[in-house]
């Protein structure tokens, strides 16, 4: 009897423990073996989540991860940080061999980090969501458009993808600073009056990681650091002008850029102020060709976040459950529709704040977004239910992921695969 309750007692301490440790013993194997034994281990098909995960693996080039709340129950990297050949891929060199810790360009994914830095600022009274963009930037000849319209895509500001490369002069790689003064001497033309539509355009949210430097007084990437990133514990996180020695688009050089010739890649990370060597992926829109990197890879608040999977699942759980990063009614508020148009009309698309929303007949609501930019394909999902998390990222456009998230879905769920009306293809709108 003495010999159980002591054993009761070291188990105890030690679930209390690996709780306390939930983010810097995040993927220790001790604690992934000890939580699916004592706690999910009997609830959720593991076998199911990997005969996927292993299937996935004949045709994607990157990383995948499967968890509820902050225990992972499938995690998984596969390929190759420069793409050789077609997957699958068998018996990769060390040097190129893909990790659960390799580092993406999130693409659109990064949206959501822009919307959060706006509304702690909204919630600390610095900026309203009623405010126009005038107030701050009183040359954009965009009136009318407030903070919130931003947010919600319902602007009508011009795609800026979409200008011609010549109106930002000879800049090897534009920044946010310099797309404001485009805006500002071009005047360009709203192609729809403000709140009358719904239109993914990535010109706002470049627009609001401005508007983040400008009221807070500091630099976009300084600011997401301290703020988001460092409370999160996102210790390898950071962004595109955080890079040295990238090779620099049109042979001209970059600030931060030491040998634009180099293959590897360092980060110059900004809070600690020094150059550390990190296992980043390279894109490509196709086989053993890998993206330039583009002009337009300077501009943030749209794109430009780089991370990886276990990073992203210690954002999951500090932001939607834990609440670390903004009081719940502001999470809220970003994982809700919020883009109903000025006549009341909902368009059929549903977007929050950064976030797109589905509600699922079969699997309740679905909070995520896609990223796909040069070379990469991604995907972020959080299930408010059960905690739900699914990440895919991958370096290579091949589509590899499209499906699988309803798949994952249905194993967790314990629905057969033909019983679901999710079109998977929705989660991979950018």
């Amino acid at each position: 009897m003495k010999k159980i309750i002591f054993a009761t007692a070291v188990f105890v301490c030690l679930a209390i423990t690996l709780k306390a440790n939930t983010y810097t013993a995040f993927f220790t194997k001790e604690r992934y073996v000890q939580q699916l034994l004592d706690t999910i281990g009997d609830r959720y098909d593991i076998e199911g989540l990997e005969f996927v995960a292993n299937d996935m693996s004949e045709k994607l080039n990157g990383t995948m991860l499967v968890a509820i709340r902050d225990t992972v129950l499938v995690e998984h990297a596969y390929g190759e940080l420069r793409v050789t050949g077609e997957p699958p891929h068998r018996n990769v060199p060390e040097s190129n061999r893909m990790t659960e810790t390799t580092l993406f360009d999130l693409a659109s994914i990064s949206k959501q980090f822009t919307a959060v830095a706006v509304l702690q600022l909204c919630a600390q009274g610095k900026i309203n969501l009623d405010d126009t963009i005038t107030k701050y930037f009183p040359n954009l000849p965009y009136k009318g458009v407030t903070v919130k319209h931003l947010l919600t895509h319902t602007t009508g500001i011009p795609e800026y993808f979409k200008f011609k490369y010549t109106v930002y002069g000879s800049v090897a790689f534009v920044d946010n600073e310099h797309l404001l003064r485009v805006l500002e001497k071009q005047k360009y033309a709203k192609t729809f009056a403000t709140g009358t539509r719904f239109e993914y355009v990535n010109t706002n949210y470049a627009i609001l990681a401005a508007l983040v430097a400008e009221v807070s007084g500091v630099p976009f990437e300084e600011y997401v650091h301290e703020h988001i990133f460092k409370p999160a514990g996102m210790d390898n996180t950071f962004f595109f002008t955080e890079l040295v020695g990238i090779d620099a688009t049109h042979g001209r050089t970059y600030p931060n850029v030491k040998d634009p010739k180099a293959e590897s890649v360092s980060v110059n990370l900004l809070p600690r102020g020094e150059v550390v060597d990190l296992p980043i992926a390279r894109g490509h829109r196709k086989v053993a060709v890998v993206a330039a990197y583009d002009r337009l890879n300077g501009v943030l608040g749209d794109k430009g976040v780089y991370s990886n999977v276990e990073d992203m699942l210690r954002w999951a759980n500090a932001f939607f459950i834990d609440c670390k990063i903004l009081p719940k009614e502001w999470v809220d508020f970003a994982s809700q529709r919020e883009n109903q148009l000025a006549d009341g009309t909902l368009p059929k698309s549903i977007y929050g704040y950064g976030y797109r929303i589905e509600e699922s007949p079969e699997h309740g609501k679905l909070v995520y977004h896609g990223g796909l930019w040069n070379g990469f394909q991604n995907l972020f999902l959080y299930r408010p239910s059960d905690n739900a998390v699914i990440i895919f990222l991958s370096n290579l456009y091949n589509k590899a992921h499209v499906g699988r998230s309803a798949e994952m879905l249905n194993i967790l769920d314990g629905i057969q695969d033909g019983e679901t009306t999710q079109n998977d293809e929705t989660m991979n709108i950018y």
